[in-house]
């Protein structure tokens, strides 16, 4: 004879055992990764050419550093969005674009003064 509780494994709900999908890096997360570069770039400017000499100048400096900050946490989102990946990964992608978009709208700036 059998018993009614013995029926067997139970089988699984169907929410069990299905791997959680972890997303790629969010918009967020890359333009964090480029702020810091952000920072470090004013950070650097500070210790060299010492305190700006008036509130107009350090808005111009973190005017001219929005768009390279924002272009470059907008390629790096690009490449990972898709992409589950480590903010020390986003850190180092970001450097070079944030790098090389402040020389380009850096320069263009000077030859559009000469």
């Amino acid at each position: 004879m059998t018993s009614s509780n013995d029926l067997g494994p139970m089988p699984p709900l169907p929410n069990q055992h299905q791997p959680q999908v972890r997303p790629g890096a969010s918009y967020g997360k890359c333009v964090l990764a480029a702020l810091v570069w952000f920072g470090v770039v004013f950070v650097v400017l500070f210790a060299t050419l010492g305190a700006p000499a008036s509130g107009r100048a350090l808005g111009l400096v973190a005017g001219r550093m929005i768009v390279p900050l924002l272009l470059s946490s907008l390629f790096t989102w690009l490449i990972f969005r898709r992409k589950p990946t480590s903010f020390g990964i986003l850190l180092i992608t970001s450097l070079p674009f944030f790098v090389l978009l402040s020389f380009l709208l850096g320069a263009a700036s000077i030859a559009g003064r000469a």
